[in-house]
């Protein structure tokens, strides 16, 4: 199975990461989101990654030139999708726009092509039927900053195709990424199924007038030596995904103190424009935020 053309469903702060790691192995990528505004943040965005990477990996202007070669932007999905080989999908944490943005991917996408999600939460067997190719779906699922946090989870469901899920193990290094083999479904896969608890518990700590979020993330910070605490991570991953999992976990198990988190995330920040790092601001403001400073820690 050849893949050379990767199509990016959902330009957003990870979809932009995503698409931009794709190009700078050499792979035709095209960004597709449904406005301009949305394709000309993610532009912004890659502008911004190509620095990042720059930073952090020592790459120089040639590499840096080769991704942005390799990079389109549309809001056509039809043209994108005529002659993809692999779709990388990044939608809001909602299953029904997953489903519905896969039910409209699959009679424009030529019949070889493979659909994948980066779902944070959900199985790729609650989307499965909705694609009309379900042995060719399954889930892969990367870390944000995927530039150094270079991991790439495959879980398959169970109508995957076993040629398919090695397919897509074997395509993970192709784009500089370690490959976590998930043989079965799992809610968070394996990262979020370690991470999900912590964000709760903080978010819960601070909704219950526990602790406040610096404190939270001061905390973590010092006893585990991390470089970000929860709530850093929270405006990483973003608040709308954030509520958008609460939410959806609330409504499915009735869980009361999940709702008063949905909640507190949906009436303190994203009612007022607050989405983290993306929107500038989250728990912390940005681009230089307190926990990013030493003496957030006591640090001189």
């Amino acid at each position: 199975m050849e893949i050379k053309h990767i199509l990016i469903v959902g330009a957003g702060t990870l979809g932009s990461q995503i698409g931009f790691q794709c190009a700078r192995y050499g792979f035709k990528t095209t960004m597709y989101d449904l406005t301009e505004e949305a394709l000309a943040a993610c532009r912004t965005y890659h502008q911004g990654i190509a620095a990042a990477t720059k930073k952090d990996l020592g790459l120089d202007d040639t590499a840096i030139a080769v991704a942005f070669d390799n990079l389109t932007y549309t809001t056509d999905l039809k043209a994108a999708a005529e002659t993809c080989d692999l779709v990388s999908e990044s939608v809001p944490e909602n299953p029904d726009l997953k489903r519905q943005v896969f039910a409209q991917l699959n009679p424009i996408c030529p019949a070889h092509t493979i659909f994948t999600t980066n779902s944070s939460s959900l199985l790729p067997s609650q989307i499965a039927d909705a694609t009309g190719r379900p042995e060719r779906f399954l889930a892969l699922h990367f870390a944000n900053r995927i530039w150094v946090s270079n991991v790439a989870e495959v879980m398959r469901h169970p109508g995957t195709a076993p040629e398919v899920f090695e397919r897509v193990i074997e395509f993970a290094p192709e784009i500089g990424l370690v490959p976590i083999r998930i043989e079965k479904e799992n809610h968070g896969y394996v990262m979020n199924a370690l991470l999900m608890p912590l964000l709760r518990e903080a978010q819960t700590l601070v909704v219950n007038g526990i602790a406040g979020h610096q404190d939270v993330d001061r905390a973590w910070m010092m006893a585990t030596q991390a470089p970000v605490g929860p709530f850093g991570m929270i405006d990483v991953v973003g608040l709308e995904t954030t509520f958008t999992i609460s939410n959806y976990w609330a409504n499915v198990t009735g869980d009361e103190q999940l709702r008063k988190n949905a909640d507190y995330l949906k009436q303190n920040f994203l009612d007022k424009g607050k989405l983290g790092l993306k929107s500038g601001e989250g728990f912390y403001t940005y681009p230089n935020p307190a926990y990013a400073k030493p003496e957030f820690i006591g640090k001189q």
